[in-house]
């Protein structure tokens, strides 16, 4: 399958749709952790379970682009493009390995929240929003143009039910559908739950919406951080 055809198999947006959501909640995050006072462990299980459903859902993001958009990519691009794959598999490790040690700070800073915990965690999580913004960018201008030459639908429709399947479930992941609603493009929205009848496309985000704003103003303060 040719890379250089001029009409694009599939539409991407639905993923930058998707990039928008994680860049904004890992730019709130090191704010939000540092706003816990000492001690307050109340206070702090409200953040780090935010916190941890985000990088969570990063987690297994990543994890399906790993084992089913890049592998798939880098049997069809011509060898010159092949290094711009490699970039986004680099890129990964180097993200997701923050994310582990966020993973590991995360219940020791929610059991104690003692002050130099949380600022451990709100350097890692800084330190992650750096990585993932150059990541995301990189992959939205040089890689996703390859793949909406390069994928078919079908194979681009596995990637997004896959993820979801992978993903949080019940009031978890009508939050994170409604991270995405927040400053999403409503038609990539739409395009996203185009499995589901028409009144459940239209009540589905408004649900969420609400959702992502009650729990918002729980960690930041504000239903529209």
């Amino acid at each position: 399958m040719s890379t250089t055809t001029s009409t694009p198999f599939v539409d991407t947006d639905q993923m930058v749709a998707v990039h928008t959501m994680y860049r904004r909640e890992l730019r709130l995050a090191p704010a939000a952790v540092r706003r816990v006072a000492a001690g307050d462990v109340a206070r702090a299980e409200v953040v780090a379970d935010h916190v941890a459903l985000v990088t969570r859902s990063l987690h297994e993001h990543h994890t399906t682009e790993d084992e089913l958009l890049w592998p798939l990519l880098l049997e069809r691009v011509p060898d010159e493009l092949a290094p711009v794959v490699h970039l986004m598999e680099s890129q990964h490790e180097t993200v997701d390995a923050l994310l582990q040690e966020v993973g590991e700070a995360l219940p020791r800073w929610r059991a104690t929240a003692a002050a130099e915990d949380r600022d451990r965690l709100a350097d890692l999580l800084g330190r992650a929003y750096v990585h993932l913004v150059e990541h995301l960018d990189a992959e939205e201008q040089r890689l996703l143009p390859i793949a909406a030459r390069t994928c078919t639908p079908a194979e681009w429709k596995l990637l997004g039910s896959t993820a979801r399947a992978k993903g949080p479930t019940g009031a978890d992941g009508m939050v994170v559908l409604g991270m995405i609603v927040q400053d999403g493009d409503p038609a990539a929205v739409q395009r996203m739950l185009g499995d589901a009848p028409p009144p459940v496309r239209w009540l589905l985000p408004r649900i969420a919406r609400r959702a992502y704003r009650r729990r918002a103003l729980a960690v930041h303060g504000t239903a529209t951080p």
